[in-house]
């Protein structure tokens, strides 16, 4: 399994039990529902032996798009987000977007996976 299939895997065992859809990809304009979106925002190799590298380090931001402000969904996602192997939490935003009137809190995770 990949890292997209696992976040995709853990995200959707935590949400869907509360109604929350998610996907992976960017904010969809045309949801007014509460919805989650994860992406891939680098892979980085690292660890370096003989020139070859011993280790991935993924970097995936997960976000949170809704009319109210999801404080209580935020940690959930951050606490299930840990409980995969070797993920960290890196650093948050919470944003207001303006244009379309909508909470988005912005999860930025670290995962780490050994060649």
């Amino acid at each position: 399994m990949d890292i997209v299939e696992k976040v995709d895997d853990v995200l959707s065992t935590l949400l869907k039990p509360l109604g929350i859809e998610s996907f992976y990809g960017w904010y969809d304009k045309d949801i007014n529902d509460t919805h989650v979106t994860f992406i891939l925002v680098s892979d980085t190799e690292e660890d370096y032996s003989d020139d070859e590298a011993e280790s991935i380090n993924y970097l995936i931001q997960v976000d949170i798009w809704s009319k109210q402000n999801m404080e209580t969904l935020k940690e959930n996602i951050k606490a299930t987000m840990k409980t995969l192997d070797n993920c960290t939490y890196e650093s948050g935003a919470d944003l207001y977007e303006d244009d379309v009137k909508i909470y988005h809190k912005a999860l930025r995770f670290n995962f780490w996976v050994e060649i």
